[in-house]
């Protein structure tokens, strides 16, 4: 029996978000500030003829930031990261893991089971 694999796709899309809550030490991270975020995203996959195109999970991934520089508010990267995990199951893909960086230096990663469901 072949072991289970997952296909991914990774796109960079710049972007605008702020900490309101940011401690004092870091206080600069409360104004608005733009950042290239670093996005990846696995769905397990069915077989080995590539049930789910890397394309076009690369263009899902675009579609649901929108044209040009995304102005993302208060969310941070593990909001992100749940959200687009929502957002690709709902199209009927089984996500496996979404990551969300900031300029590719510091991010977080959301892990799904199986079933899809956040670890």
């Amino acid at each position: 029996m072949k072991p289970p694999a997952t296909v991914w796709a990774k796109v960079e899309l710049p972007g605008f978000h702020h900490w309101p809550a940011a401690p004092d030490h870091r206080s600069y991270l409360r104004a608005r500030h733009r950042h290239l975020f670093h996005i990846t995203v696995a769905v397990a996959a069915a077989h080995d003829d590539r049930d789910t195109e890397f394309h076009d999970l690369g263009d899902l991934i675009r579609g649901w930031w929108g044209p040009g520089a995304r102005e993302c508010g208060p969310a941070s990267c593990e909001t992100l990261a749940r959200t687009l995990a929502e957002h690709v199951s709902s199209v009927g893909l089984r996500v496996t893991m979404v990551a969300v960086s900031e300029d590719g230096e510091a991010g977080a990663v959301v892990h799904l089971g199986d079933a899809g469901e956040q670890l």
